[in-house]
């Protein structure tokens, strides 16, 4: 084996062995996982959100009728002195929207954060039927 070779194989199994501190700059970022379900007894869709070491103050929650978007940013704390050899976690800000294929209610709209778990319930809406809009005319000359 010559020595460039074998100087490569050192290299890349020292990369392998260490994530350098850099990856919280690769661009991937932070990406909660989500869960979503209907809960048939309740009538509820559930949405749960993996947020692990986020403050409830860094979270914003925005419902419309079809769709639930969470958002914030999840915060890389460093301070002089420290020398990472690993650094796995994502860090960075996000948002995740979920697109609900039913009508649901913002203002019956719920949500707890506990133990780095946010779960949203939402209440459907009863499907409303078609209605009658009268015209107006705009003030001109028929």
């Amino acid at each position: 084996m010559d020595v460039e070779k074998l100087h490569n194989e050192v290299l890349r199994a020292f990369n392998d062995s260490c994530v350098i501190a850099t990856r919280q700059f690769s661009g991937r970022g932070f990406r909660p996982a989500a869960d979503a379900y209907f809960e048939e007894d309740t009538r509820e869709i559930v949405v749960r959100f993996d947020l692990p070491g986020m403050a409830m103050s860094d979270i914003e929650l925005l419902v419309d009728r079809r769709e639930l978007v969470v958002r914030g940013e999840r915060t890389f704390h460093t301070r002089e002195g420290r020398i990472y050899q690993q650094v796995e976690m994502d860090y960075g800000p996000f948002e995740r929207r979920v697109r609900l294929m039913v009508d649901v209610d913002p203002e019956v709209t719920t949500a707890t954060y506990e133990a780095g778990i946010l779960e949203v319930r939402l209440t459907l809406t009863p499907r409303g039927g078609a209605r009658k809009i009268d015209i107006q005319t705009g003030g001109g000359d028929e």
